[in-house]
């Protein structure tokens, strides 16, 4: 379980609670006092939630820098080939003719041009690392400033891969987003 001794914000880890918040909804329980034997494995009303909100669910459809998904749409030789790429991803088939041409126009509009060259490219801004909150400084006040803004990082993810231009990143990654909470994609935490 993630719940430390008393709680306290200075001892969270905002990373491993956006895959905590995940594997309790589908009824995983991290307690050691009261370990189940089964899960309860009907769906609840948090399930698609959490899918389609939540932190991790952003992690895993953006295409950010030096991520898998903005190395598949690089290296792409044809929006075509990235297309059906996706599909056998997440959902382990090509795309029927209907899905080919709703989301073929999104990727194929500007593909060519997506790619931005390397002198155009804006450096990423890396942010100062923060002071180490650990369990003998953890009372101090800063602590718990430190490790909000250390959730406040984990929830925005890592910065857009600069190699891919914007609004072209913004449409592939909408077309992950969508296959992710497809009725045929399935989550086994």
């Amino acid at each position: 379980s993630l719940n430390n001794e008393r709680d306290r914000p200075s001892l969270t880890f905002p990373r491993v609670q956006a895959i905590d918040d995940v594997l309790t909804a589908f009824g995983w329980s991290g307690s050691r006092q009261m370990p189940r034997t089964d899960r309860e494995t009907s769906p609840t009303v948090l399930q698609p939630g959490v899918l389609e909100n939540g932190t991790l669910s952003i992690w895993l459809t953006s295409a950010s820098d030096k991520s898998e998904l903005a190395k598949l749409a690089i290296d792409a030789k044809s929006p075509q080939a990235l297309l059906d790429s996706l599909f056998l991803r997440y959902l382990g088939r090509f795309p029927r003719s209907a899905e080919k041409e709703a989301f073929l126009k999104a990727i194929a509009d500007r593909f060519d041009d997506r790619i931005i060259p390397a002198d155009k490219r804006q450096p990423i801004k890396s942010l100062p690392p923060l002071p180490k909150v650990t369990w003998s400084n953890h009372l101090v006040s800063e602590a718990t400033t430190v490790q909000n803004e250390a959730e406040r990082r984990a929830r925005n993810g890592q910065p857009p891969d600069p190699r891919l231009e914007p609004q072209w990143r913004e449409r592939f990654e909408d077309i992950v987003w969508s296959l992710v909470n497809h009725r045929e994609f399935l989550w086994i935490p």
